[in-house]
């Protein structure tokens, strides 16, 4: 019987110091500067998928809202279009709220073949009590954008970089 809640005790501990170490983390991609009837674009679901993974993989609880779009890249780092989406990870009970902006302005015309971002910007907030926490921008290189896996290798290195800051 000692043995047993001993067990018992030694395991909610361990469940219990697992799980501190997790942050809840919700997502909201933004894509500026395409067209409404632009289709789905690829380069949107595969950085949504690169920050969801990196931050799963790390032992968050992590959510997401639909990809935005919107005609023109925000200038304000929480733009009114996100305001709803952080609120709604404030009820939702997230500790962090990330949003990235994909911004596909002033693409070239490449024939049938989807945009790329010409740049990405990814920002973290605290959502109680609300504070801006870290802010990076990308821009990826044109040789480093040939294939959707090293666009996903990139998304994943800046996923990890941003991961860094939630405990400032």
């Amino acid at each position: 019987m000692f043995i047993k809640n001993i067990s018992i005790v030694a395991f909610l501990t361990v469940v219990l110091a697992v799980s501190a170490q997790g942050a809840t983390v919700s997502f909201m991609v933004i894509e500026t500067g395409l067209k409404a009837e632009t289709p789905a674009i690829e380069s949107s679901r595969l950085w949504e998928d690169a920050l969801l993974g990196v931050f799963f993989d790390t032992g968050h609880i992590v959510s997401n809202t639909p990809i935005l779009r919107v005609s023109e890249k925000p200038q304000k780092n929480l733009p009114d279009e996100a305001k709803a989406s952080l609120g709604e990870a404030l009820d939702g009970g997230a500790d962090f709220f990330i949003l990235a902006v994909l911004d596909y302005q002033n693409q070239p015309k490449t024939g049938i073949e989807l945009p790329k971002p010409r740049s990405i910007s990814i920002r973290l907030f605290k959502t109680e009590p609300y504070r801006f926490i870290f802010s990076q921008e990308y821009t990826p290189a044109a040789e480093i954008r040939t294939t959707d896996t090293d666009d996903l290798a990139s998304a994943m290195r800046a996923a990890r970089a941003i991961a860094a800051h939630l405990k400032d």
